[in-house]
């Protein structure tokens, strides 16, 4: 998904033929393109699966936009960018946000960005999904700056993370596997 295939079969037949936009799930079914020089292309929706193996990886693609805004909590998907931008862009974030201080946690820098951009609704409630908004924009825009979301370390101790955790769940089914075998055993002797 979302890696310009539609843009790509227009800049090929030379005109606008397949709908593209600037957020992700613009092509919603599939359509064939003549080219009339023996080519036919063929444009498809981008395909998810539909859990992340790796968690955080899915709410980075969440926070870049390369994930549909509706699949995961918006002001989920935005603390967890603040959370990251915290920690690896502290200077960045707090300089766009004209912060003094970074607030201990995402949750209350969320709440400081809400109260400075006035994301405030009736009675003085802070409008998180609206900060959320604008954080997660300003983040896609390149407002905060240039900002990688993952680097090649982070994933390899991801992978490992999750290798660990297969294997650990692999053992406990084989363990539950043996033990259940035993008690089949047991109640037909």
């Amino acid at each position: 998904p979302n890696v310009g295939k539609s843009t790509l079969i227009n800049a090929l037949a030379g005109r606008y033929i397949a709908r593209t936009g600037n957020e992700p799930a613009v092509t919603k079914a599939n359509q064939m393109i003549d080219l009339k020089n023996g080519i036919v292309l063929s444009d498809t929706p981008g395909i998810l699966w539909p859990r992340f193996e790796n968690e955080l990886s899915g709410y980075r693609l969440a926070a870049s936009g390369a994930v549909k805004d509706t699949a995961i909590e918006y002001t989920d998907v935005a603390m967890f960018a603040l959370d990251y931008l915290r920690s690896a862009y502290e200077k960045e974030l707090t300089a766009r946000f004209k912060l003094k201080e970074t607030p201990e946690n995402a949750e209350q820098l969320l709440n400081t960005i809400a109260a400075k951009r006035g994301c405030l609704r009736a009675g003085g409630i802070v409008d998180l999904h609206k900060a959320s908004e604008i954080v997660l924009h300003e983040l896609r825009a390149g407002k905060i700056g240039r900002i990688s979301m993952e680097t090649p370390a982070m994933i390899q101790v991801e992978s490992e993370e999750i290798e660990r955790l297969k294997a650990e769940a692999a053992a406990a089914r084989e363990a539950a596997a043996k033990e259940e075998s035993r008690g089949k055993r047991h109640h037909s002797e």
